[in-house]
């Protein structure tokens, strides 16, 4: 349906980030209260130094925060000392924006603030000095806390504890975890946000760095919590391993952001999702939006020989071709085996650069799927440096392939391996775009492989958690590959985003409507329901990969061994091609190409470009799985506005109400109505709309 070392007091802050942060600090004589205005909230000091957030209607949003350390071998967060009278002024002045900042320093903590004019949100890191003469080991530090061991209070005005928050995923271990609405209590990676539907306030939290920690949020109410608010608020940077700080050495955490005056809450994700990438200068301009066909999850799987690869690539040719459809993938199963990236002999005689030329010469562009970090234990690298190489821990265990171990790319030389392969695989092979398997890997090593010399745990770099072992694996990745070679992967999405192009948001995606709960593989509705709520990390980070989508034909399914799960539709067939391509991003499909009915092509010929930006979910936080997707469009050809509606249920029709307000239309005006799949015109509304969407399906 269209229609942040000491100045004057002698204060200095440097802020770990991928920006600098430094700016001069005014001092000015103590005062008992201070506060920092804004157009839209207030920020006051407090006499014994925590915080005061209130709206510039007076009405509370956060009350008595302060940063926090958790030091190894505590059993407990404490408080980093801070006071109203060690405060400083602060010109902001960063990519955030332009505005007005605090420092707090005193004893062992550098405390900064950030305020910026006419925006809605705020921006907060604390620094842990070590003021001891002994090395001290910190596994978290918290910049924005409230609650226990102090009180505290986060409201969003009455109703909040009946606040809806959205997560972002609870544990990085577990791959099949659908970011989740819940009520009462929240434990989330990376961001949240939260709802209050009485007042139609929100909070959107977030780090916008995530150089050095894994980041997490954890909002709860206990039994002495006031009705309309929370008594415990904690932004956590998490190390792992905890980080040494040496004798007058610092630690900083990673920068949070907050937004406490958001009109509604999907302008603050969509604002939250701008600024992660502005914060981390990732490049607007993308080399390409693989749209094609994935060898892995046809029904070829990991059997793909040449002569099948150019059997689909011919056909993609001649077909589709002129519809947008220009890439191919070739997906695992190429190589002898992980950690051996030389082409099987038997099965590609010719080469990959010969069959990149192929793809080439067909004037159209090809993909290659790697495991940079993954090294089988026979393969020639395993064998030869057995020091660069981890063994998987327990989930890494259940996710790697049999018999493989973990390159540890902080291991010396082992970096130089890494990006020699990405640079064979993009400037010696020519491949346009390299699909980067189990990129988490460097998260999930556990003890290291013994030899002789080498019998310990943890990185060969002993100064590096996990996830800037992470960050300099994906830096020698995009090293190698270079500017113009598009990667796509999965992992940490605000890790992994910053140096990719494209960006896997889930596990692989069988040919079925919907998946068992919380295990793999996902199916439609765990897909697009996991794309739907993490929409607003495009485009401004990647495009988003929501997995392969399917028409399901029975060669497909045998390749999936769903026997047992009923067919895909063909109202649910489309249903899935359709929120795929609103999402904006990578639009893949798991069946050979060759054998697609004229029907099936049909609907491929209809499908691309996909836009530019993604639908936004309106229904997001009142539907477990948002049904009504909004995509306004201005085109030479006029303003249209297209509304996907879908109906997960699969053993009932539904009819779906549908409020032209909540699309941000005039309700007075009148609007024409066509149905783009039935390619049916339903004349004028005003107002609203009812439709019924048939089961399992969708309209648009």
């Amino acid at each position: 349906m269209r229609t942040l070392t000491r100045i004057g007091l002698s204060i200095t802050v440097v802020f770990a980030s991928s920006v600098s942060w430094a700016a001069p600090l005014h001092y000015r004589p103590a005062k008992g209260y201070r506060t920092i205005s804004t157009d839209v909230y207030e920020v006051s000091v407090r006499k014994n130094g925590p915080v005061d957030i209130t709206l510039v209607s007076g009405e509370l949003v956060f009350a008595n925060v302060y940063p926090m350390v958790w030091f190894e071998g505590d059993a407990r967060p404490k408080p980093l000392a801070i006071s109203g009278k060690s405060t400083a002024r602060q010109v902001a002045n960063d990519p955030l924006g332009q505005g007005q900042g605090m420092v707090f320093a005193k004893n062992d903590c550098l405390w900064s603030i950030r305020t910026y004019i006419a925006k809605p949100y705020l921006a907060a890191q604390v620094a842990f000095v070590n003021t001891t003469r002994k090395p001290i080991k910190v596994k978290m530090l918290l910049p924005w806390c409230l609650g226990e061991p102090k009180s505290g209070t986060f409201s969003l005005g009455p109703g909040t504890d009946r606040a809806v928050i959205l997560e972002n995923g609870r544990t990085l271990d577990d791959g099949a975890a659908l970011p989740a609405l819940v009520t009462g209590a929240s434990e989330s990676l990376w961001n949240m946000a939260v709802y209050n539907p009485v007042t139609r306030r929100s909070l959107v939290a977030g780090f916008v760095t995530h150089t050095r920690a894994h980041t997490q949020f954890r909002l709860e109410r206990g039994p002495e919590a006031p009705e309309d608010g929370f008594d415990l608020f904690r932004a956590q940077c998490i190390y792992d391993p905890p980080v040494e700080v040496p004798p007058d050495g610092r630690l900083v955490s990673e920068l949070v952001y907050l937004s406490v005056g958001e009109p509604n809450p999907h302008l603050g994700l969509e604002r939250y999702g701008a600024a992660v990438a502005t914060v981390n200068a990732v490049r607007r301009m993308k080399p390409l939006v693989p749209h094609g066909w994935d060898s892995w999850s046809s029904p070829q799987g990991t059997d793909i020989t040449e002569a099948g690869l150019l059997e689909t690539l011919d056909f993609t040719d001649a077909r589709l071709k002129r519809y947008g459809w220009t890439h191919l993938t070739v997906g695992p199963g190429w190589e002898r085996k992980p950690g051996d990236w030389e082409p099987d002999p038997e099965r590609f005689p010719h080469g990959m650069k010969w069959l990149a030329d192929q793809v080439h010469a067909r004037a159209m562009t090809a993909g290659l799927s790697v495991a940079p970090f993954v090294v089988h234990r026979d393969a020639p690298v395993a064998r030869g440096h057995p020091d660069w190489l981890v063994g998987p821990n327990a989930v890494g265990r259940k996710h790697m392939p049999k018999g493989c171990l973990i390159l540890d790319v902080t291991a010396p030389g082992a970096s130089e391996y890494v990006q020699s392969l990405c640079r064979k695989v993009s400037q010696e092979w020519g491949y346009d775009a390299l699909f980067a398997v189990e990129l988490a890997c460097p998260l999930l090593g556990s003890k290291r492989v013994k030899t002789p010399s080498n019998e310990f745990e943890g990185a060969t770099d002993g100064s590096l958690t996990r996830i800037e072992a992470l960050n300099r694996g994906l830096q020698v990745i995009r090293a190698g590959l270079g500017r113009d070679t598009c990667l796509l992967g999965g992992g940490p999405l605000p890790v992994v985003g910053v140096f990719a192009e494209g960006m896997s948001l889930g596990p692989a995606c069988a040919p079925i409507w919907r998946g068992a709960p919380d295990e793999e593989p996902w199916g439609c509705v765990q897909a697009l329901t996991n794309a739907a709520r993490r929409y607003y990390f495009a485009p401004y980070l990647c495009a988003p990969d929501a997995g392969c989508a399917y028409f399901g034909h029975g060669a497909t399914r045998a390749r999936w061994h769903l026997d047992d799960k009923p067919e895909l539709t063909w109202n649910q067939r489309l249903a899935w091609l359709t929120g795929t391509a609103l999402t904006g991003g990578v639009l893949r499909i798991g069946d050979h190409f060759a054998d697609l009915t004229e029907k099936e092509v049909a609907v491929l010929t209809r499908l691309l470009p996909t836009p530019a930006r993604p639908a936004r979910p309106v229904d997001l936080f009142q539907s477990d799985s948002p049904r009504i997707w909004s995509l306004p469009l201005t085109t030479p050809a006029g303003k249209w506005h297209i509304v996907a509606l879908f109906n997960w249920d699969e053993d009932a029709a539904r009819t779906i109400p549908l409020g032209f307000t909540s699309l941000g239309l005039d309700d007075a005006a009148y609007y024409t109505v066509y149905d783009f799949w039935q390619d049916k015109y339903y004349g004028t509304a005003r107002w609203k709309l009812d439709v019924k969407v048939a089961p399992g399906g969708g309209a648009m």
